[in-house]
């Protein structure tokens, strides 16, 4: 059994090394066949790295029934504490075969080992074809091996609070939000209370969202509203986005699910308050009655109150302005200037390449985005030669259309180090996530390798992961403000850009499910038989994440999952909680989670 898994780890690590020299998107592009051939080589790694994995949960199951039941106690903590001490300390090259007992992970190692080998031995040819594929696209190569060759230590980056012009755009956008217009609008409505909208709109990546986040901290704003800031995004109905608003407004996740609900809770909400609601990412041009649905209660609000619309498109702001009964404010976000786009640019001292520099910043254009991630990428390679070779090959052709910017994003992405390039995921579409949540996201997927410092935990090494990734722009930092600036939090989220470079990048080996909005109403009893069929034919799940409210026996279901290594459970119910606590499902013997490296349950409600 030793030798078996030592051999299949020293094929991993063969075939791994030959993986991370690979740029699986050039091989996309030239050549299927190529293309084919890599996927099977990552296939043998992670059905190796699946069965490796299935010994090690059992080695922690049999550890784990050496503890005497009185020792484990009551508390979740507790229990925890030793399980995860014990997936720490196991050893598992240190049994024989004889102590394994189960011949179906036994016949999956050997089958592992087999296919592993087959792939290890195709290795050699496989790198051959793609030094001849390199040596057609020698431009690309020579760039590579300047990036690859330069190891000068990288300064600090673009701080998420620098912002750079937009002094014109910011002065309408203030003077609009805190002008009285109380006489005009009773004139107009004094009856129909509506809410008087201003649409800002731009391409992706132009700034529309860092304007929207620096009119909102200024004294003015905070001082006189409440501010409500809700991401949109592609999916748009009545009955989400009020929810998404009324959570906002209160912090806390509506209990209700109805729309006729929501709306009365949020009318009480704003009931005589002020307040800014900041529309993010807006994209549904349609659908006036889901319109006119969503701006129903937000009319209670206390006369000033105003809301602010972000969009790519002219017609989402036409449409708002037609559902509320306003006339259209708009203000089209256009590039930054050439000066603005040098000081950008020049946020940091480039003093040895200011002429080059220069003229990147100037070939970049107008957009914020990509001149922030294009400085994250050329920070890693401080080499004349290489800037010089970034200027003439890279953006030659470059004119500012969204596939140039794709093209320069994807570069950036392709020079990140293997560490962070792992951990650069496709997560859904605004998703927020909060630091702890998402280090221990990549930690249970095995992503983060303490091979990288022997002086920090995984967990101090997953933060500074984010905050490298964070300082490359590939995530952006956000705070929150509530309750009149009394309040604060902090979040990361993906532009939407980066998310298209997401999907892009993992094109064929990422899929998302999204429910068709004719079944938006299906019962509840419904969607938890579907989810206990995914759960129970998904072998291989590492992390499960609901905020769907669990109603059946979760403990049966993922004590059959080997891999499982993270479950986060927004909403359960207090029934199945308390028959876990009977049974000793969670905290005791029965329920085989030894594996688990985070359990998390934010939220226990009646059956």
């Amino acid at each position: 059994m030793e030798e078996m898994k030592n051999k299949l780890e020293e094929g991993m690590l063969q075939i791994r090394a030959v993986l991370d020299v690979i740029n699986p998107d050039q091989l996309k592009e030239h050549s299927v066949a190529l293309d084919q051939w890599f996927w099977k080589l990552r296939d043998a790694v992670e059905e190796a790295e699946d069965a490796i994995d299935e010994i090690e949960y059992y080695e922690l199951e049999e550890k784990a029934k050496d503890y005497k039941v009185s020792d484990w106690g009551s508390p979740l903590a507790k229990w925890k504490h030793k399980v995860v001490k014990s997936i720490k300390d196991v050893n598992v090259l240190d049994k024989s075969v004889n102590q394994f007992t189960h011949r179906a992970t036994l016949k999956r190692l050997k089958k592992a080992m087999d296919g592993l080998d087959k792939a290890a031995a195709g290795t050699t040819k496989f790198l051959e074809v793609v030094r001849c594929l390199n040596g057609a696209t020698s431009s690309s190569q020579k760039l590579e091996h300047l990036a690859s060759s330069n190891d000068r230590q990288t300064g600090s980056m673009l701080t998420a609070d620098k912002f750079v012009g937009r002094e014109s755009e910011k002065k309408r956008i203030l003077e609009w939000l805190t002008k009285d217009t109380s006489v005009k609008e009773s004139e107009i409505v004094p009856r129909a209370n509506q809410i008087p909208i201003f649409s800002v709109v731009g391409h992706g990546g132009m700034g529309k969202t860092t304007l929207a986040q620096s009119i909102c901290q200024q004294d003015e704003v905070v001082n006189h509203f409440m501010v409500i800031w809700v991401t949109i995004s592609t999916s748009f109905d009545a009955t989400s986005v009020t929810r998404k608003i009324l959570e906002s407004a209160t912090r806390k996740e509506p209990s209700n699910k109805h729309l006729e609900a929501l709306q009365q809770d949020l009318k009480e909400e704003l009931n005589s308050v002020k307040f800014l609601l900041v529309m993010d990412d807006v994209w549904e041009e349609g659908k006036r009655d889901e319109w006119e649905k969503l701006f129903a209660p937000l009319r209670s609000g206390k006369n000033g109150s105003k809301i602010l619309l972000k969009t790519r498109m002219a017609s989402v702001a036409d449409m708002a302005a037609k559902a509320m009964g306003v006339a259209r404010d708009c203000l089209i976000l256009g590039g930054l200037e050439e000066d603005e786009n040098i000081e950008l640019f020049n946020h940091h001292d480039y003093s040895h390449f200011k002429k080059s520099g220069e003229k990147i910043a100037r070939k970049l254009g107008g957009c914020p985005l990509v001149i922030k991630v294009t400085c994250g990428h050329l920070q890693g390679n401080m080499s004349v030669d290489y800037w010089e070779n970034f200027l003439h090959i890279h953006l030659e052709h470059f004119k500012g259309s969204d596939i140039d910017i794709m093209k320069v994003l994807k570069l950036s992405y392709q020079h990140l180090p293997t560490e962070l390039l792992i951990c650069f995921s496709l997560f859904p579409e605004d998703r927020e996530f909060h630091k702890e949540d998402l280090v221990h996201m990549w930690m249970c997927s095995g992503l983060i390798s303490q091979a990288t410092s022997d002086s920090l935990n995984f967990e101090d090494i997953g933060e500074h992961i984010l905050a490298d990734l964070t300082r490359k722009s590939f995530f952006d930092l956000k705070s929150r403000i509530y309750r009149y600036g009394l309040d604060q939090e902090e979040y990361y989220v993906m532009h939407d850009l980066m998310h298209e470079l997401a999907r892009n990048v993992s094109y064929g080996e990422c899929a998302r499910i999204t429910s068709p909005v004719k079944f938006k109403d299906i019962r509840d009893t419904d969607t938890m038989y579907t989810l206990q069929k995914i759960i129970e034919s998904t072998k291989s799940l590492r992390l499960f994440h609901s905020r769907l409210r669990i109603t059946f026996d979760f403990s049966s279901k993922f004590g059959k999952l080997k891999h499982l290594r993270y479950i986060n459970i927004v909403d359960m119910s207090s029934k199945e909680l308390a028959v876990c606590n009977k049974t000793r499902e969670i905290y005791g013997e029965p329920l085989p989670l030894e594996s688990i490296q985070r359990l998390a349950i934010y939220h226990v409600c009646g059956p």
